[in-house]
């Protein structure tokens, strides 16, 4: 049984026409039928569904040829995402998000839901839109302080899932790039959000002056390090000191970026309070969730990792949890702010302490004439209690090569100052000079008589897998400044992900064609493990080098015996 008896007027039998579909599109009225716009049902005799048709399918059919007397059959969607029972409202909000979030779909495309029984005879037809604004969800409003990686990733990810979101930052070229719908940094999959968000539910400001109805605040301003490889706070006390003056009761702050053990309660919350007049856990909500994505798959793993949640009491931690439901399948709560903000330091400092470790081990593998490559390879080969990863010409990006010293300062607030944490960094960081002086030595001893070496440098993002074109914090960059202190100037650099004017600002030569920087080239250095690299015939562009040649494999993308074979190539690799 129909439970909406005027549903009765937009279904039709599968042989009605496209013209009838429109037809009855058109004098349906929402406001007084309560069926969503644009729609019809297509039923059989028993009132079963066999699919819907959209004006977007129909609009679609006739641009792929389609006639207003073709069959609507033809145009319809027949696999429509369906709820089956009877369900009240936020029930099937639930469900929906949900569908959202485990399969990454986009809201739009199941703004229009079809409930039916058992038998998927059709019960009841509703708006995804209409449902969220009529639900009791307190908080449909989001401030995001910041629209770099975090930032932005974040705002756009709860746009597609239904916020409204307001996006503010300072920097005046960032807020033109995204005002243009061109994301300032490559993220797959982000410039189609901003195309699809931008101007509906996502927003973007230098302020939040002026109408601010934001029920939650989400802080992601960088933390970057001083001179001493101490926190610098500065960024953050300043966003803080902006968002305490707009704050109202009730309203919830979710501070993001990586700070030192103790930040949101010691220096975050006493500044809020000062400037906004209320009380952190009474007349606010305060909570740390720390951002724990890998760039170039953000979006992705903002849906699919847990979210890590401390509160400065349990209800500003529970608070945050059910905004953070919509986006992901599970949350872990922590007891405390200062257990979610040493969280992100784990993580981060893990990993650069096992690529410490690889490293290390590369050094000594060199020594005794091995192949760090294949020893690391047989040690990891069937042992599961062993997994250690490949060696790397250093440890780059914004976080890995931060935060550790952020974790150093947190134990030295304390009292203990950290061994394996700072050997791992030093390890991490003479790898540069390691790779940087074997470059160095081919120059001055094969190259006496050249003037103005070529060098060519393939890849200049911090990492080349997941792709990103982020270069803060590049192993390659560094290595290519070093070489420049040398005053060797003529270096050229290639990378897929890199926009040109980014390359340049490093003095660096863009390098638009692959043939072009092999020709001639002195030294060729693999800066990133961009998969791109793999797929290059490494004999054939090496033909157009120099000789002698050296080709120093950072990260073992090619073939050692393959490559030995070519004359007048030195290679060499970690």
């Amino acid at each position: 049984m129909i439970t909406n008896p005027n549903l009765a007027t937009i279904c039709l039998a599968k042989s009605a026409t496209i013209r009838e579909a429109l037809n009855r599109m058109t004098k349906n009225k929402p406001q007084k039928t309560r069926i969503p716009a644009g729609i019809v049902l297509v039923v059989d005799g028993g009132r079963k569904l066999l699919g819907i048709a959209t004006d977007g399918d129909i609009r679609r059919a006739l641009s792929g040829g389609a006639k207003l007397d073709s069959p609507v059959f033809s145009a319809m969607n027949k696999k429509p995402f369906l709820i089956a029972g009877q369900h009240t409202g936020e029930d099937i909000l639930s469900l929906v998000v949900d569908k959202i979030r485990r399969e990454n779909w986009h809201k739009d495309r199941l703004d229009k839901i079809v409930v039916v029984d058992g038998n998927k005879k059709v019960l009841d037809l509703v708006s995804f839109y209409d449902l969220w604004h009529q639900s009791d969800i307190r908080f449909k409003h989001i401030g995001i302080v910041g629209l770099g990686y975090v930032g932005l990733t974040l705002g756009l990810t709860l746009a597609d899932l239904g916020f409204k979101v307001k996006g503010v930052d300072n920097n005046a070229a960032v807020r033109k790039a995204i005002a243009d719908a061109k994301p300032h940094f490559f993220e797959a999959g982000l410039d189609t959000l901003l195309k699809d968000h931008l101007g509906k539910n996502f927003q973007v400001s230098g302020n939040f002056l002026g109408e601010n109805n934001c029920d939650v605040y989400f802080i992601a301003v960088g933390t970057p390090l001083n001179k001493n490889q101490k926190p610098d706070l500065k960024y953050l006390g300043d966003a803080v000191k902006s968002l305490g003056k707009i704050l109202k009761r009730g309203d919830l702050v979710i501070l993001r970026s990586t700070v030192p053990v103790g930040t949101t309660r010691d220096y975050v919350a006493p500044i809020l309070e000062k400037h906004s007049g209320l009380k952190a856990g009474e007349g606010f909500l305060l909570a740390f969730a720390p951002e724990r994505t890998i760039e170039g798959k953000a979006l992705e793993e903002l849906r699919k990792l847990p979210q890590v949640i401390g509160g400065i009491n349990h209800k500003s931690a529970d608070t945050a949890a059910s905004v953070f439901n919509f986006m992901t399948n599970s949350n872990v709560l922590v007891d405390t702010l200062e257990e979610a903000e040493m969280v992100k330091l784990i993580n981060n400092t893990y990993r650069d302490v096992t690529f410490g470790f690889a490293n290390e081990v590369s050094l000594v593998a060199q020594r005794w004439g091995m192949s760090a490559k294949k020893v690391i390879e047989a040690a990891n080969y069937g042992y599961e209690r062993s997994n250690v990863p490949q060696p790397s010409p250093g440890v780059g990006g914004y976080c890995l090569e931060k935060d550790p010293f952020i974790f150093i300062e947190s134990a030295k607030a304390k009292g203990y100052n950290p061994l394996l944490f700072r050997h791992a960094r030093a390890v991490n960081e003479f790898m540069v000079d390691f790779v940087a002086e074997q470059i160095l030595s081919f120059l001055k001893n094969h190259k006496q008589a050249t003037k103005n070496p070529k060098i060519l440098t393939l890849g200049v993002a911090f990492k080349g897998r997941p792709e990103t074109s982020d270069t803060r914090g590049s192993t390659a960059i560094k290595l290519t400044r070093r070489l420049q202190s040398e005053n060797y100037k003529n270096i050229h650099a290639y990378d897929p992900a890199v926009r040109r004017e980014d390359i340049l600002t490093h003095d660096l030569k863009y390098v638009k064609d692959l043939k072009a920087g092999f020709a001639k080239a002195d030294v060729v250095l693999v800066g990133n493990n961009h998969p791109d690299f793999e797929s290059i015939n490494i004999r054939s562009a090496l033909a157009g080098s120099a000789r002698p040649v050296l080709l120093f494999d950072s990260w073992g993308l090619f073939n050692k015996d393959e490559v030995a074979k070519i004359k007048g190539v030195h290679y060499k690799r970690l």
